[in-house]
């Protein structure tokens, strides 16, 4: 799930480039701010790193306080992410959780309590190897990189339990705007209950200019509870 940026033609050969990633955005729902969502990431030489976090606001936070922090780190070849370390840590204001996955080879470990398959839905190392951890998979579409490779995307997403896939499926221009649109679907680690209640979400996430490369402004998503939006401040 991934474009590589641009290679900066100035940067000395002594030097080592870095393409860097900093936002700070607005998550939406049901008419209203729900939470704050920072993310910042780097890209440098062939390795990447990249953390997150997110916290509820408002009434939502008043009522059941949530956050959550991610980081991420890897190597990377021409248009492929290849994840090493994935670190989740949630609070849901009721419990606290933190879960790791390691990766060899393409397929991912669960460090810790819990980490065995007890699940009859329980993902394979066959269906789950070379998909991306969820922060991997989010910096890859939220992170500045050239137009030519936006909306070409097609990316399976393992988050220790459940596979899911991201599709972008076509785009559309709007002056300097570019949109794309695509599907993001459950694909295993689910019961049938759950994908019976819903298999597929459509999503859009538009970019604009930002020097010589596109920078993520907006995403719109359909989810269980209704549409969501996250908007760059």
């Amino acid at each position: 799930m991934r474009m590589i940026g641009v290679v900066l033609l100035l940067c000395l050969p002594s030097l080592a480039c870095a393409q860097q990633t900093e936002g700070q955005y607005d998550v939406r729902a049901l008419g209203a701010k729900v939470g704050d969502l920072a993310l910042s990431g780097v890209v440098k030489g062939s390795r990447y790193s990249v953390a997150s976090r997110f916290e509820t606001t408002g009434l939502v936070n008043a009522l059941s306080g949530v956050w959550f922090q991610l980081k991420s780190n890897g190597r990377v070849q021409g248009d492929t992410f290849q994840p090493r370390n994935y670190i989740e840590e949630m609070d849901t204001g009721r419990r606290q959780s933190k879960e790791r996955l390691t990766y060899s080879g393409g397929i991912a470990r669960r460090d810790g309590p819990g980490s065995g398959r007890n699940s009859k839905h329980a993902v394979t190392d066959a269906e789950q190897k070379g998909a991306l951890d969820p922060l991997s998979a989010l910096f890859v579409v939220m992170r500045d990189q050239p137009a030519q490779g936006l909306c070409n995307l097609t990316q399976r997403i393992f988050d220790g339990k459940r596979l899911t896939e991201l599709a972008m499926t076509r785009r559309t221009e709007a002056g300097p705007l570019i949109t794309c649109h695509g599907i993001f679907r459950r694909v295993g680690g689910y019961s049938p209950e759950d994908l019976k209640r819903k298999r597929n979400f459509e999503f859009t996430v538009t970019y604009a200019p930002a020097g010589e490369l596109m920078r993520l402004v907006e995403v719109r998503s359909d989810t269980l509870f209704g549409p969501a939006t996250i908007i760059r401040r």
